[in-house]
Order: structure tokens, then sequence, then C-alpha cells
């Protein structure tokens, strides 16, 4: 009877870390990590473990514990977080991750308020199988410009299913092209290259904590949760704000993750909190509030940068600044809501969500956080999300930011894994190095003395040829450290430069087609 029996108390990093989404495996961590050793093993789970491969289990093995310790290490602040949640709240946080640890919160403060238990709420649900967005979109949302009113008075006459999300319409607000669906707003751009002459601004404008000031302002909560819900809600939020003023940073970031998690719970049918009405208001109004806001900005003489969730990012004449700051402040007194500003020097655009923006500021005390880098241009490994070559972003962010040329950094770097990027490959297809087979993931480096890395269906008897995994280039497996000096490395310089240069390209030969 004790086969099963929890002796112990367990803590699961992964789940703790991410959500099953967006979990990923432990090989992938150690790449991420930049691991000292990148280690798959090669033999069959399902067999019995021969002489011959003992010594190859128990280095696998090793190397698994050494590197789970490591990722451990890096996840003190998250665990000492869920600690202090467990000692307030009396329940059991080590395993969540950040979504679902804020809505218990959310629900621990919900049960003590109402005086219901688990077994009151957790099979409750407000589904909504048909919904005319007319009956959701608030009363005081109104556009001036044509475009902007056909598209208010035919969101009015449309009745959807809530889960459908093919619902999309594009338009064009001034010379910006948006496009508008169940999800979000956003704009439509290309590469390009906006510096701000003398006489002119470039101005972020985005809205404080969009979606929670949205429920609380405007009252959007679960229908069969009631208003306590909405009193829950907006104490946690005052609670979260008296933390943050008083320094107090586990109070701040554990209310935080319960604010911030809501809107996906309203729509998951997994959840206690679903209700498709709720966040569809939220969403809709969001846009709509979004694009008052950028119309009004249009309408004052104001060119649309970028449009994007919870914000407008715009060029204007300084001349203009007290009228921009005008419809900002009577914006926020409409719509009971409340706008941030950033201030930058340059921006460089490649896509809605891939640019750099560098902040006034930055050309005095060339100080790092005043660059904003999104996307392609982020040249920090995040743990657990993929890794492409940082010389990449990194060179880009040097050259546009500092002026320094793409062959200095790359001649100067002597970090070969800022070179490296992994591929983790299914494991119905076979991966061969020169034709030979190799493990499913693989850490490696363009090199010019490498071999060709590829992938094969063995199942595929059409004689087709294996697909390269890295096009343009041979390559280095460096899945363990060494000492090699980069000199000796043989690194294919000619492709990271050609990567590189191909963004240059794209923004400043668009850049170039404006004059």
């Amino acid at each position: 009877r004790y086969k099963y029996a929890n002796l112990f108390p367990t803590l699961d990093l992964l789940t703790m870390l991410w959500s099953s989404k967006l979990r990923v495996g432990l090989k992938e961590l150690q790449v991420t990590m930049n691991y000292h050793n990148v280690e798959e093993y090669s033999g069959d789970f399902n067999s019995f473990v021969r002489d011959d491969q003992i010594d190859e289990v128990i280095s696998y093995c090793f190397n698994d514990i050494e590197s789970t310790t490591e990722l451990l290490n890096r996840c003190v602040k998250d665990i000492e977080l869920r600690l202090a949640i467990e000692d307030e709240y009396k329940i059991k946080a080590l395993n969540k991750d950040g979504v679902n640890l804020g809505m218990e919160i959310i629900k621990c403060r919900y049960l003590a308020e109402t005086g219901l238990t688990w077994n009151d709420i957790k099979d409750l649900r407000s589904p909504c199988d048909y919904l005319c967005l007319n009956d959701i979109i608030f009363d005081f949302i109104e556009f001036k410009t044509p475009v902007l009113q056909d598209l208010l008075k035919d969101l009015k006459e449309q009745c959807i299913n809530p889960n459908d999300n093919t619902f999309e319409r594009q338009f064009y607000l001034g010379e910006t092209k948006h496009t508008f669906g169940m999800g979000g707003i956003h704009s439509v751009n290309v590469p390009e290259i906006i510096i701000p002459d003398d006489d002119e601004l470039l101005g972020d404008f985005d809205v404080t904590s969009m979606y929670p000031s949205i429920i609380l302002e405007h009252k959007v909560y679960p229908q069969h949760l009631g208003e306590s819900f909405l009193k829950v809600y907006s104490k946690i939020r005052s609670d979260r704000v008296a933390a943050k003023k008083a320094g107090n940073k586990i109070v701040d970031a554990t209310l935080k993750l319960s604010l911030n998690g809501l809107s996906g719970n309203l729509q998951s049918p997994f959840s206690w909190c679903y209700d498709p009405k709720a966040v569809l208001t939220i969403r809709i109004n969001g846009q709509l509030m979004l694009l008052m806001l950028a119309e009004a900005f249009n309408e004052a003489g104001a060119r649309i940068i970028q449009s994007n969730t919870d914000g407008v990012f715009i060029k204007y004449k300084k001349s203009l600044e007290p009228k921009i700051l005008e419809i900002c402040k009577d914006w926020e007194k409409r719509t009971k809501l409340g706008l941030e500003a950033d201030y930058f020097e340059s921006f460089f655009q490649y896509a809605i969500n891939d640019y750099i923006g560098v902040k006034k500021g930055y050309s005095e005390t060339k100080n790092p956080d005043l660059v904003k880098k999104k996307g392609m241009f982020i040249d920090k490994v995040s743990l657990g999300k993929g890794m492409a070559p940082m010389i990449i972003p990194e060179a880009l962010n040097r050259y546009f930011v500092d002026n320094i040329p793409v062959e200095k950094t790359l001649s100067e770097c002597k970090d070969i894994l800022k070179f490296c990027t992994y591929q983790k490959v299914n494991k119905k297809f076979q991966v061969l190095y020169g034709g030979q087979p190799v493990r499913h993931i693989n850490r490696y480096y363009m090199s010019t003395n490498g071999k060709e890395l590829t992938k094969k269906d063995p199942e595929d008897t059409s004689g087709r040829k294996p697909t390269a995994l890295c096009a343009g280039s041979v390559v280095t497996i460096y899945n363990t450290f060494d000492d090699i000096p980069i000199e000796k490395r043989n690194v294919n310089y000619t492709y990271y430069r050609k990567e590189i240069y191909k963004i240059i390209n794209a923004l400043e030969s668009k850049q170039l087609t404006l004059f």
C-alpha cells in the first residue's frame, strides 16, 4: 500500500517555471543555460542496459543531475517567492507556474471574501456560444474618421462565436495599415529607420496595466462569481500598489501574477473563471479605446509608427506637444484609463515585434537600460525560449545604436557560445552529421571546415535527399565545452556577416526609398 506513498515534498522546476504549452525539456535548457555539456542518451529507454552501456548511462544520469542542480541555483528567487506564498496563503505553490499561482491567490481571497468552499465554485462557468458585439461595446466608443466609423458600425452588426478567432478586419489609419481581430490590434509594419528631426518628437504612449484597469474601471468580471469577485480583484491591485511603494518586492511580484493571469483564464473552459463574454468585452473595447487615441493623434497631425495591444507610438512636431498632452488627458478622462509616455531618440523597426528603440538620454549617458530591444534584436539568451546565435543581434545593436562596424563586433568577439545555435529534431527523424547518425538535439556553430547537419525520415523510400538543418553553411557540433581558442575554430564569419547584413540592408534600403 505504500508503493505510491508521497513520503517527501517534491519540486518540479519545469512545472514551476513554465505552463504546459511553453515547457521545454532539460536538454533544451542545457543549451539555453549555456551548460558545459549537452548530453542525450543514445540507447533505447525501453530496453535493458547492456554491460557496455553502463558507463554511458552513468554519465548521462550524472549530467542530468548536475544540470538540474544548475537550473535550481538559477531559480532561487522563484522558489523564495513560492515559499513566501505558501506561508501567507497556506497553499501548495512550489509546483505552480506564474499564471496558475496567481489564480490560486485570487481563489483563496475569493473564498475568504464570500465564505464559499472550493466545491461550491469549482464547476461554475459562464459559457457563451453566441455573442452580439453591439451588446458589449461601451457607449462612449466613437470615431470621427469614416474608416473607423465604418469599422465600428461593422463590429456592432457582428454576432459571433466567442471562440472563433478567424474574425479580422484591415484598414489604414493615416499612412499605417492596421489589423483588428478578436485577439488584439496591431499595425502592419515594414523595415524602417525612424530618427526625428530637431523639431520633432518620437513618443510611445502606453496604457497603464491595460487589462486589469479595464476590468476594474468598467466592472468586467465572471458573471457566475458576482461582484464579490470584482471587490477581491480591486483589493489585490490596491495591495500591490501599496507593496510596490513600500519596496516589498515579494508581495509586489506575487500580486502582479494574480492581476495579469486573469484574462487568459477568462477564456479557458477549464478555469473556474471562464466567461468568454467578459474576455471579449475587455479585448474588443481595449482595441477600440486604443484606436480612439490613435485617431486623435492622427487627426492632430502626428504620424502613427506603431499601434500594438496597449500602446501607440507616434512621431510629431514639437509644436504639437501641448495638443498631444491635451489629447492624452481627454482620453484618460473618457476611458478612465491611464497613460505612460516614453520618448525616443531613434527607432529601428524591422517588424511590429522586432525593433530597437533608443530612449531619450542614451546619447549622453550610454545607459544600456535606455535601449529597448524586442524580437530578433534581443541579444541575451532567455532560459527555455530558443536560441539564435547571439552575435547577430549583438552586432545589429552595436551597429545601429553605437555606429560600431559589424566587422569590428565579429572580430572582437572571443566567446564561441555567441556564435552557437541549436536544433531539436523530432525523434521520428534520423539526424545525420556528415552522413553519420548523431543525437536529436545538438548545439553547433557555423564553420568553414565542419560537416553538413541534416535530417531524414527513415521510412521515406522515395530516395529524397536529407533536409539540411542549416542552409548556407556546414557546421561544427559543440555539445561539450573545450579550450580551443576561437581563432582556431574556423568560424564561418562570412555566414554571420551575411545574416547580419540581410537585416541592415532591409532597413537601410527601405530608408533610402523614403527620400
